[in-house]
């Protein structure tokens, strides 16, 4: 391999690599985590850095989890592999290589940077992207009847969450917020509902939730997973 062709496979793995962080936190963020303890996990999944006993049981203790914490391991060690490899061809042929061309391997490095810049920076592609993530994850890890959640914060077991609703749950079907008692009974607190184009801040009692409204909500995330999760 020239050192022209590694010095550019090396950007397109690093590129892979943050790619798969972005999927992957977001995707892990839909299993009830906070964006904080997802992108930690992918990055220690993906490194093989490991992480303490604690961190440790928000994996192991579910099922959906473990299984994307298998994926992420054997692509974390397929790249880990690549972006070795790619080091040492790069290192051994530094300076054996005379055709190497520094202003094209500028040219790309420059143009990398921009693009990571423009991700970092730009809100709108990020959210789009992220957008995008969650809603092929969606239809990848959870059923059609089945309501997606996703944990915007955490607060150590008490978490603000976005759930949209594809099915009602039984306790909330045919009763407002008041009647289901889930704030008395359950700690869940409805903060917001997004429904089609009207936005609903003021939650009163007399409120219900219907299909296709994107509810945020604050309590206990083992409640709300537990009451919004189909079995």
């Amino acid at each position: 391999m020239s050192l022209n062709l590694a010095f550019f496979v090396l950007l397109v793995l690093i590129s892979i690599y943050l790619f798969i962080i972005e999927i992957f936190t977001v995707i892990f963020m839909l299993t009830g985590l906070s964006h904080t303890r997802s992108i930690f996990q992918v990055i220690s999944l993906l490194t093989n850095s490991g992480f303490t006993t604690n961190e440790s049981e928000v994996i192991v203790t579910s099922r959906r989890r473990r299984k994307l914490a298998i994926i992420v391991m054997i692509i974390g060690n397929l790249l880990n592999v690549s972006v070795i490899s790619t080091l040492v061809n790069i290192t051994i042929n530094l300076y054996r290589d005379p055709t190497f061309n520094y202003i094209q391997a500028f040219i790309g490095l420059f143009v990398f940077l921009i693009i990571i810049i423009m991700h970092r920076r730009v809100p709108f592609i990020k959210t789009r992207l992220n957008v995008f993530i969650k809603n092929v994850a969606n239809r990848w890890m959870y059923s059609k009847k089945s309501n997606p959640l996703l944990v915007l914060d955490n607060f150590h077991g008490y978490g603000i969450v976005e759930v949209k609703i594809i099915e009602v749950p039984t306790i909330l079907a045919n009763k407002t917020i008041f009647e289901s008692r889930i704030s008395n009974n359950y700690g869940i607190r409805v903060l917001f509902i997004k429904r089609g184009d009207i936005y609903i801040g003021d939650i009163d009692d007399e409120q219900v939730i219907l299909p296709l409204d994107r509810v945020i909500m604050f309590g206990p995330i083992h409640h709300i997973t537990h009451l919004f999760t189909p079995k």
